[in-house]
């Protein structure tokens, strides 16, 4: 999303209007609660009205979110695309896609002074923070999920079935409550680029040498493997694994890699082969479609890149295929779904790991300052606000 592909998103990103956007100055304050009204009140019409323009600007974000997938064609673009997912690992890969284009739109506009964003966050924690949106910055939009509790009857073959709200389970049946994707909404993000006011505290990055990882990244990494019910073994060179770096061996559930490379490539390797075990695991693939070895190797290489980035370790060695190449004909449809797969595993690694790593976006020290605006908000019973629900993990809905 970098050069290439901002002049592929800018226009569409311009296509909303003004009264679309909110904009901010230094004493605003955010959109109010929208209140239900009553059965048959004349504000029923408003409503219908208010839920259409809800509904055109979450059309409007998955077209601007189509449009920077499309614009990836060659694999320096997919790399850029997994520098930015490294750089946001706390949001989703829709919502990368998102943030990342109208920020560039915004550096084209001149009203931010960087191609990309660094750290992203609501209005009101940025309040939190001690920092405030500058006068004229529009909010980036994001997709946030509307879920809603439902009842489910599940039979003693595990078959399972939504109720109605009025019926009963079955005799046989079991019954829970699970809470259901209904849709998707419109939330705001401001980038630490829009905002003016105390500075933020240094971020946690690892000062990783060339030829090094990070202390305790390699145990963690053979943790997560070994959790997942595979052994891990260091085999002499290349020669033993058929001269790979790496291999991972379904039917006997056991992980190699060569141990003739530096503690680095080492623990680039591992995490590769962690993302084919949390990716391409057969039994977890069951009645599933099998991706093809060739799109397998870029999703287990784009893990590796993104996991490696957000540790402060040097990706200057990756290298992907041009897009054509593992996309085929489905073109901007395997692109987008395997982007999501790659962030949500590369997430999960992230967030399994206990090295030093970047923060994702979030900005630093917002855990200490949210901790504060908590305490305020206990005695007060009013309706969440955006920093509450950054807090429930709005930030991967998309």
């Amino acid at each position: 999303m970098l050069r290439g592909q901002v002049e592929a998103t800018a226009q569409i990103v311009r296509v909303q209007s003004q009264s679309d956007e909110m904009a901010f100055g230094p004493s605003a304050a955010p959109t109010p609660r929208m209140v239900s009204p009553i059965l048959g009140s004349p504000d029923m019409a408003n409503t219908k009205k208010v839920r259409d323009e809800v509904n055109d600007r979450v059309a409007l974000a998955q077209a601007r979110i189509e449009a920077a997938v499309a614009a990836i064609q060659s694999g320096s673009q997919w790399r850029n695309y997994l520098k930015l997912q490294s750089t946001l690992h706390m949001y989703s890969t829709g919502n990368v896609w998102l943030i990342c284009s109208q920020h560039a739109a915004a550096f084209e506009e001149g009203t931010v002074n960087t191609p990309w964003p660094t750290h992203v966050a609501g209005f009101n924690t940025w309040k939190a923070l001690g920092r405030s949106v500058a006068k004229g910055q529009h909010g980036y939009q994001i997709l946030a999920p509307n879920r809603s509790a439902a009842h489910v009857a599940t039979d003693a073959g595990g078959h399972s079935r939504t109720l109605d709200a009025d019926e009963a389970p079955s005799p046989g049946e079991s019954l829970e409550t699970r809470r259901v994707l209904k849709g998707f909404r419109i939330e705001h993000v401001f980038a630490s680029e829009q905002t003016t006011g105390n500075p933020l505290p240094e971020p946690p990055m690892p000062k990783v040498l060339d030829g090094q990882a990070p202390d305790g990244l390699w145990d963690n990494i053979i943790g997560q493997i070994t959790n997942r019910g595979y052994a891990v073994r260091l085999v002499p060179s290349a020669d033993d694994i058929g001269g790979a770096n790496g291999r991972t061996t379904w039917d006997s559930h056991l992980v190699e890699v060569r141990s003739d490379m530096d503690e680095a490539a080492r623990t680039k390797t591992l995490i590769h082969e962690l993302g084919h075990v949390l990716l391409h695991d057969p039994l977890v693939l069951q009645g599933k479609v099998h991706s093809t070895c060739g799109l397998q190797e870029v999703e287990a290489e784009s893990v590796a890149f993104i996991v490696a980035d957000a540790h402060g370790m040097a990706t200057d060695d990756y290298t992907f295929p041009y897009i054509t190449g593992w996309a085929g004909q489905d073109g901007t449809k395997a692109v987008r779904a395997t982007a999501s797969r790659v962030a949500s595993a590369a997430q999960s690694v992230i967030e399994a790991s206990t090295a030093t790593h970047g923060t994702g976006g979030r900005p630093p020290g917002v855990e200490a300052a949210l901790q504060a605006r908590r305490e305020q908000a206990r005695a007060k019973t009013a309706a969440p606000e955006l920093w509450q629900l950054e807090e429930r993990g709005i930030g991967g809905a998309a």
